[in-house]
This record gives structure tokens, C-alpha cells and sequence, in this order.
């Protein structure tokens, strides 16, 4: 097939005359480097403005992409949360709510199942039951699944009833 195409070219060549031939060269002389300039040179040379601005910020992104990943390296290879269970799930509650200033009559905890216990708190500043969930949360990893917040007629003050359970094996 291509001998067939170089045969038919070569024959068209050797039909031309002397002055046709020259006419033809000197054309190709002209019309390959602007179309090398235009298909080639012209929009390498446009672009490179372009990655001199973009290089940069993938450069950035990249090394942001690389911290992160070595922080998640580190933090899947740190210390996972203890699983609380039974009386130590009560006692860590139990222990939360004597620091808070809560005693047994207006706080009472119920073991509900092995990993779960249920807060019973008649008359509660609002603020620090939350500070109380959040740092139940932060330092033993123990959520609220049910919560149940009333209103006291003294202002500020609430009659709370929470589920609170092990957040560690989710």
C-alpha cells in the first residue's frame, strides 16, 4: 500500500516540469515553518505562561496533600479508644457528675445494657449539662443516642434524661 502511494507521488513528480518542481519546493519552503510556527511553536510558547502560574500552586498542593497524608499516618497508628462497658461506663458517668456537683438524689444513673446507661438529672444548669456531655465526649468518647431536655421554672435550669452510650465502637 505505501509503495503504491510512493509510486503514484513519485510519478506526479517526474510529470511536473523543472519550473513547476521549483515552484512547489519554494512553496513548501514558505508554507512549512509558518505552519510549524503556528501548529507547534505558537501554542507551546502560550502555554507556558500558563504553567508557570499553575506549577506553583500544584506544587503547594501537592506538599499540602503530603502533610496530610502523614498526619492521617499518624493519627490511624495512635492509641484507639478504650471500649467502656458495664461498671466502668457507669462509674466514668458517675465520676463526670460528681465533678459537675451532682449527687444521687437529683442525679440518678441506670445501667441499661452492657455498653449503654441512662442520666436522670431532676434540676441541671443547661450550660454545664452540655459542658458535661462535651467533655464526656472529648476525654471517654461517650455520646448522647436519646436525650430529653424540659424546662425547670427556675431560669437557666433543666430536667434532663439521656441515653449515653460507648462511642468508641462506632
Amino acid at each position: 500500500m505505501k509503495s503504491e502511494a510512493l509510486v503514484r507521488i513519485q510519478s506526479r513528480w517526474s510529470a511536473l516540469t523543472a519550473s513547476e518542481q521549483n515552484t512547489v519546493k519554494w512553496g513548501a519552503a514558505v508554507v512549512l515553518p509558518v505552519l510549524f510556527y503556528l501548529l507547534l511553536w505558537q501554542p507551546a510558547h502560550s502555554n507556558v505562561a500558563k504553567l508557570q502560574t499553575s506549577v506553583p500552586h500544584l506544587r503547594a498542593q501537592l506538599a499540602q496533600v503530603q502533610a496530610q497524608a502523614v498526619e492521617v499516618q499518624t493519627l490511624r497508628q495512635g492509641a484507639h479508644p478504650a471500649v467502656l462497658e458495664g461498671d466502668a461506663l457507669r462509674n466514668i458517668v458517675a465520676g463526670a457528675g460528681e465533678a459537675a456537683g451532682w449527687t444521687a438524689p437529683m442525679f440518678v444513673i441506670e445501667q441499661t445494657d452492657k455498653q449503654a446507661v441512662r442520666v436522670t438529672a431532676e434540676s441541671v444548669e443547661f450550660a454545664r449539662w452540655v459542658r458535661f456531655l462535651r467533655e464526656l465526649d472529648s476525654a471517654h468518647h461517650l455520646r448522647a443516642d436519646a436525650l430529653t431536655v424540659t424546662p425547670s421554672p427556675t431560669s437557666g435550669m433543666v430536667k434532663v434524661s439521656a441515653s449515653l452510650t460507648n462511642g468508641a465502637s462506632e
